[in-house]
């Protein structure tokens, strides 16, 4: 069979190409190098859905951000995943960020979008006794967070439900090209792949696909930025998004209320050359705690439940999102930085009109799918909601047996234990799997036909054992 798109990369901008294609008239091929989608950058940012208020306007970035901002309702109640308007405090500690600050809301009434400065009283009122520092604050109420591990599984969900061709653990390795220099064809390490049309969204390895593709050449690196996770007791202290002034490369120190309330305190900015290397070391962490310290007072290092780093793709020119000058029919979605949650929905229509320029037609499907069924939480819902007789596995985040169960069944089941973390948050909590980790790995063994000892952690070569008894 001759695809009309084959995807290459199933993170946040790969998930929303694919489901957007979804929609359409046409054979998608989606192939994935690891084992499960939401595997990169895409699980390990910062999930804000922001309103563009802190980007100069003009460039391809904030015009697709700012045309994303207004789908998020909607986009997340489709898919089944958590998102909330929780607004966003940029505080200024001395005389220049004083000056920052009205700089950011020079950026924000050019992105019109709603602001005000906060000052004494209005300030304490509003920043509910963090940063005790802070002479101002910029307050921007439309900014929001949203889970991006279940945005990318729900959009994932949706495409292939509506019929595209998800292959995880299938890299691609190669391309055949016809006289005209146009792709013919993809290869895998299993099998190759008669391609229409080829759309590269593979994040921080975009340069590769793009070199194997025979196109033009670019540079991409990791950027990476560390993390680390607070217990949902200090999340209780923070009622948005709180951050130091943004810096030339990042949006500064932020303390981000996750959709569990849980906090996400991070990220840096570190420019690496190895794009497998998510280490943390100590000195750098220490630094995120002094930072996060002007934002969140006596805080206690107890109230850490992990630290984490994410590959953010940095690269020579960001936002590269056209039809390659050389190949005629590849697509590049690359060079999408750290605001590729914010401007995904935009990224996808923008990348679906490039297709159709090249010849790809977008005929519209009456039958397709547009919203998901919702799954049944325990920790989201009330308590006369809860069934009295359910079967509670991970205690930390109150996700049950059902809950794990339908993890790993459906159109993209979870085949690992981190894959499960990523669909239902076990072993996602205070105690990071301590008690539950052999619960969720009995019943991931039971639906996937694993032998107990051998339950894959993640990749293939993380099972637990190497042999029964």
């Amino acid at each position: 069979m001759t695809y009309d798109v084959a995807i290459i990369g199933a993170g946040v901008i790969g998930s929303a190409i694919a489901a957007q294609l979804s929609r359409y008239h046409l054979r998608v091929l989606w192939l994935e190098a690891a084992h499960d989608v939401a595997e990169g950058a895409s699980k390990a940012n910062s999930g804000i859905a922001g309103t563009g208020y802190d980007m100069p306007t003009g460039t391809l970035e904030s015009d697709l951000v700012l045309a994303s901002r207004d789908t998020w309702e909607s986009t997340c109640e489709a898919l089944d995943v958590p998102f909330e308007r929780i607004g966003s405090l940029s505080f200024a500690f001395d005389e220049d960020d004083l000056a920052k600050v009205e700089k950011l809301a020079e950026q924000a009434a050019n992105a019109g979008a709603r602001f005000e400065v906060l000052e004494g009283a209005r300030l304490r009122e509003t920043a509910a006794g963090t940063a005790p520092d802070a002479l101002a604050a910029l307050h921007v109420p439309g900014e929001a967070v949203v889970d991006p591990i279940r945005l990318t599984i729900g959009r994932a969900r949706l495409a292939v439900t509506n019929g595209v061709d998800l292959r995880c653990s299938t890299p691609a390795t190669g391309f055949l090209h016809d006289r005209d220099g146009r792709i013919t064809h993809v290869v895998t390490p299993k099998e190759t792949f008669a391609a229409g049309a080829v759309v590269n969204a593979a994040g921080v390895n975009g340069d590769v696909i793009a070199r194997a593709a025979k196109a033009e050449s670019f540079e991409m690196w990791p950027r990476k930025g560390m993390f680390l996770l607070l217990d949902r007791a200090v999340g209780e202290r923070v009622p948005k998004i709180l951050t130091t002034i943004p810096t030339e490369h990042t949006r500064g120190v932020l303390a981000v209320p996750t959709t569990n309330r849980t906090v996400l305190v991070g990220p840096t900015a570190t420019d690496e050359t190895d794009k497998t290397d998510k280490s943390t070391d100590a000195e750098t962490l220490d630094w995120i705690w002094r930072r996060a310290g002007n934002l969140i007072p006596a805080l206690s290092r107890d109230h850490v439940i992990k630290v984490f780093a994410g590959l953010r793709p940095a690269a020579d020119r960001t936002y590269r999102i056209e039809v390659s000058a050389q190949v005629p029919n590849l697509v590049h979605a690359t060079g999408i930085r750290s605001t590729g949650v914010q401007s995904s929905p935009a990224v996808a229509g923008l990348v679906c009109s490039l297709l159709e320029s090249i010849g790809v037609p977008l005929t519209p499907r009456q039958d397709s799918a547009v919203r998901l069924p919702r799954v049944p939480r325990l920790a989201e819902l009330s308590s006369a909601d809860a069934a009295a007789d359910s079967t509670v596995v991970c205690a930390c985040e109150h996700v049950t047996a059902a809950e794990i169960e339908a993890a790993c069944t459906g159109v993209v089941p979870a085949r690992s234990l981190d894959g499960v973390r990523k669909r239902t948050r076990a072993m996602a909590g205070r105690c990071q799997g301590a008690y539950c980790a052999v619960g969720v790995g009995f019943i991931l063994s039971v639906q996937q036909g694993y032998e107990p000892w051998n339950v894959p952690q993640g990749e293939p070569g993380s099972e637990w054992g190497v042999g029964g008894a």
